[in-house]
């Protein structure tokens, strides 16, 4: 791999953004909206490496989701008595391979406007080195609520105030947004109407709020890759969504079961980069993903996350042959950092950097 590609991942600016509960609901057969919530959002993926992402839970399982996207673990290797990755894996690992780990310690950052304690994520950023975990209340943020939370707007502003424009000094970023949880409590756009075949007046009220949010979402992104559009420095977007919000009734799933755990997602880039194409992901996917686009040099973990996305992630079946020994070589290394005996040597998980290729 590292033949043909002649970038490193530190020479760009990684930008990880889950966006709360974010899926578009007209996804949903049941659904009906009088006009399209997510129009920018819908145009980036049109033009972007883009597509849905499989998610493990429905209505909750945020936290599992970020672990996987940091590590390239993925939760389907595991046991399902596991219930968060934070507070029962992390601590396990005789490694640690997030993609953090290619930026100076100094150039990590974290931002959520939550409880920083939650899923034990104050000591998760700690262990991993960064440099920064912003939390809300916090200094230098405003305070402009959209529903109940501190707005997407805010989160985009407080990125961009903490991004450097020196094209020497790359950042990794980890983003985790609040908008959109529950409870959903929003007034405008006020001729925005999204009702749902067989759903309750309480049920089309959540719907109808949701929706509502997601507009500003959409609006609010779009404005925010065109900031980063205007800075001279390579820089990479991740987005996508942690799960469908936990408002549908059951019936809205009955004719495609699988909608239930689809989300949305899409990788941007302010350079020319090419559009890769992987209809449906998991979470643990976009890393090697990631390296691709940027035509990043890999260590031998990210060459297997690569093979793993090309050939034996959630998107096949059935899994024979070489899909099916990449698989298994997948579970042996995820099992050699969590139970095993930590075999694999920290080159194994050595990203080359512009002085080692």
């Amino acid at each position: 791999l590292n033949k043909t590609r002649n970038s490193n991942i530190q020479d760009n600016t990684i930008i990880y953004i889950l966006s709360e509960s974010f899926s578009d609901p007209s996804r949903i057969d049941t659904v009906k909206l009088n006009k399209d919530v997510i129009p920018n959002i819908r145009s980036i993926k049109n033009n972007t490496t883009s597509g849905l992402m499989q998610s493990d839970g429905y209505g909750g399982g945020t936290a599992n989701m970020e672990f996987q996207t940091l590590f390239g673990l993925p939760y389907y290797n595991m046991s399902q008595s596991v219930a968060v990755l934070y507070t029962e894996v992390f601590p396990k690992l005789i490694q640690k391979p997030s993609i953090s780990n290619s930026f100076n310690e100094k150039d990590r950052i974290a931002i959520h406007f939550n409880d920083p304690r939650n899923y034990s994520r104050n000591v998760v950023y700690k262990d991993l080195k960064f440099n920064k975990f912003i939390t809300s209340p916090a200094k230098g943020v405003e305070h402009e609520k959209q529903g109940a939370y501190l707005s997407d707007r805010t989160l985009y502003n407080t990125i961009l105030r903490n991004l450097s424009t020196n094209k020497n000094e790359n950042q990794f970023f980890s983003i985790i947004t609040m908008q959109n949880h529950a409870p959903w409590s929003e007034s405008s756009p006020e001729d925005l109407t999204a009702i749902g075949e067989k759903f309750s007046d309480e049920e089309n009220a959540k719907l109808l709020n949701y929706s509502r949010l997601l507009t500003h979402t959409d609006s609010d992104t779009q404005s925010f890759l065109e900031s980063l559009s205007k800075i001279d420095k390579k820089i990479t977007v991740v987005f996508y969504g942690d799960h469908l919000p936990g408002l549908y009734p059951e019936s809205a799933f009955k004719n495609n079961p699988e909608s239930q755990y689809q989300t949305d997602y899409f990788i941007w880039s302010n350079f020319d980069a090419p559009k890769l194409n992987y209809p449906l992901v998991n979470s643990s996917d976009f890393s090697a993903m990631v390296f691709e686009q940027t035509n990043s040099k890999v260590s031998p973990y990210y060459a297997l996350l690569t093979e793993v996305l090309k050939k034996a992630s959630v998107d096949k079946k059935a899994l024979e042959g070489e899909a099916q020994e990449i698989a298994e070589d997948l579970k042996m290394v995820e099992y050699d950092l969590i139970s095993g005996k930590g075999y694999l040597s920290k080159d194994f998980f050595k990203v080359p950097t512009n002085k080692s290729n």
